[in-house]
C-alpha cells in the first residue's frame, strides 16, 4: 500500500470514527461536513502525527479543530 492509499484509508477511518461518535449520521454527511470546514485538509496536512493516535485521541483532536473552526 502506498502513502496515498494509506492517507485515503486514514480519512475513511476518521469519518467512520466521527460518524460513530455522532450516531445516526451518515458517512456521506460527515464527509461533507469535514469538507466544508476543511477538516479533511487538516487531517491530511497533519497525517504524520495524527495517524499514530488511537480512535479516542483522534476524535478528540477532530473535536478541538471543529471548535476552533466554529469560533472563526
Amino acid at each position: 500500500m502506498n502513502l496515498d492509499e494509506k492517507k485515503v484509508e486514514f480519512l475513511s477511518f476518521c469519518i467512520e470514527a466521527y460518524k460513530e461518535k455522532l450516531g445516526g449520521v451518515s458517512g456521506a454527511k460527515v464527509s461533507e461536513y469535514f469538507e466544508d470546514c476543511r477538516l479533511l485538509d487538516f487531517l491530511l496536512d497533519n497525517y504524520d502525527l495524527l495517524h499514530t493516535l488511537g480512535r479516542e485521541q483522534l476524535t478528540a483532536e477532530m473535536e478541538r479543530y471543529l471548535q476552533k473552526w466554529m469560533i472563526k
